[in-house]
């Protein structure tokens, strides 16, 4: 009988802190993989999707799939209510970047509140051209 309740284990921990310590990106699960054998953390590939699953569900990282990037992408998302974190994918090199805007926040709520939508900032990507590109 499930109670609903987090199990800790040594994987999903390991698996949590990899993604936390890549928290400015997306990481698919392959990068998963590879960061935790370079530690030494022999996690198999069902572990960490198993684990991926539980942390989704528990609203610890987002899950989404990006144009261009081959397979699930994942992140973490910070348990500060304030904040609300988007990305740009530069359409030119590829590259994700981090946007952490004040403006942003009062879009996010202007949108929810005056249209009643809710968006999902893990999910959120904007597409565009990232700063070194457009300096080129």
């Amino acid at each position: 009988m499930n109670t609903g309740k987090k199990y800790k284990t040594k994987q999903k921990e390991s698996i949590l802190q990899c993604i936390q310590d890549n928290a400015d990106t997306y990481i698919t699960i392959h990068q998963i993989a590879d960061s935790l054998n370079k530690k030494g953390d022999m996690v198999g590939l069902t572990t960490i999707y198993r684990n991926l699953d539980k942390l989704v569900g528990e609203k610890e990282i987002a899950k989404v799939t990006i144009d261009g990037i081959s397979g699930t992408c994942y992140r973490y998302l910070p348990k500060k209510q304030d904040s609300v974190l988007f990305y740009l994918k530069c359409e030119q090199c590829g590259n994700l970047v981090n946007i952490q805007c004040p403006e942003l926040k009062h879009l996010y709520e202007h949108i929810s509140n005056d249209h009643n939508i809710f968006i999902n900032p893990g999910k959120t990507m904007f597409y565009g051209r990232c700063d070194n590109c457009m300096k080129k």
